[in-house]
């Protein structure tokens, strides 16, 4: 009897998926400075009263050029002095940014723009009782895109995968993520710096998913989880018609299904490698996580789990450049191209 109940605590070990979505509505964490870059036209602004002009069709044969030198009509390349001042001479080190493309001035900075594909590998212990219960190994891919000016990066993120593997042995449980759970997970809008030599540092990012948006404080980590499905906050993401989201546990002999809602966080330190095409980004992770069962169809697994980092990991990430216009689905098909297993 006693092996039995310490199986059944152990079911609910981690749904943690690292750097997790926070709703269908715009998430509050940090969302990117769309304001970041303008491109203001220079327009000439001079009124012709069409009722007094007079045009002699003639009287430019003989006669030097008198047009604007600003006006774009004539080819003249003209500097833009309408910048919006976003980038001071501290932030690109005295150079000038490139103008060609607003999402991408990196100056002095190495440049990361574009597209990426990252891979979160965070490994847990479950607690259940106090009691631990299973080590796993939580592997999420994510779909990015990086814009920069000078140090600074807007990162745009989007969970395409999530594989939870129980490294325990002889430890039944599995936790079986469904691909609907990724899916259902909204864009992140995350911040990050780098420094000149490389350095790379994201502050702790909060995601509570299935959790309604506009009502999440200014500082999302102080949120309280709901603990029923009825609760206004909660919202059914995977639309399943049951609040929360639907993740399937397997132990062996007792099977069911939970919907839960979830907060976890996310603090990154890495460093920037290489250039072009080959160039790649990794570093550590450190992250906390804390589910909620909303709803279950097996009474033994109503008790959820709390998640708690292994700190001899591995905890880390890692990130590669794509080709641009690549899916969450063409991450998912290269995915062990792109992070051979460690």
């Amino acid at each position: 009897m006693k092996k039995a109940s310490v199986l059944f605590c152990t079911v609910l070990f981690i749904v943690s998926c690292g750097d997790e979505s926070t709703g269908p509505q715009t998430d509050t964490n940090t969302a990117p400075d769309e304001s970041a870059v303008t491109d203001e036209s220079v327009t000439d602004e001079t009124v012709v009263d069409e009722d007094t002009a007079v045009i002699d069709e003639g009287a430019n044969d003989d006669q030097t050029d008198q047009s604007d030198p600003t006006d774009p009509s004539d080819q003249t390349i003209v500097p833009d002095d309408t910048t919006d001042g976003l980038l001071s001479d501290e932030d690109t080190d005295g150079e000038v940014p490139d103008d060609t493309d607003p999402d991408c001035q990196p100056g002095a900075y190495p440049e990361v723009c574009g597209d990426w594909a990252q891979q979160m590998i965070f490994t847990a212990t479950a607690k259940v009782a106090g009691f631990d219960a299973a080590t796993a190994e939580i592997r999420t891919l994510f779909r990015m895109t990086q814009r920069q000016q000078g140090g600074h990066l807007w990162v745009d993120s989007k969970i395409c995968h999530i594989i939870i593997e129980n490294k325990t042995a002889l430890n039944p449980i599995k936790i079986l993520m469904p691909q609907s759970f990724a899916d259902s997970l909204i864009m992140l809008y995350k911040e990050a710096d780098i420094e000149l030599d490389g350095t790379y540092y994201q502050a702790p990012y909060w995601e509570l998913r299935s959790i309604k948006q506009s009502i999440l404080p200014a500082d999302p980590g102080t949120y309280e989880l709901p603990t029923e499905p009825t609760d206004p906050d909660v919202e059914d993401w995977d639309n399943d018609t049951i609040p929360g989201l639907r993740v399937n546990v397997n132990a062996g002999l007792s099977n069911g299904v939970t919907h839960i809602v979830e907060k976890s966080s996310s603090e990154l330190w890495g460093t920037v490698k290489g250039t072009g095409d080959t160039q790649t980004i990794d570093g550590t992770v450190h992250w906390t996580d804390k589910q909620v069962v909303l709803s279950t169809d097996n009474v033994l697994f109503k008790g959820g789990a709390q998640n708690v980092i292994k700190e001899e990991g591995p905890n880390i990430w890692r990130q590669k450049r794509i080709p641009a216009g690549w899916t969450c689905a063409d991450v998912m098909a290269n995915g062990d191209t792109l992070f051979p297993p460690l």
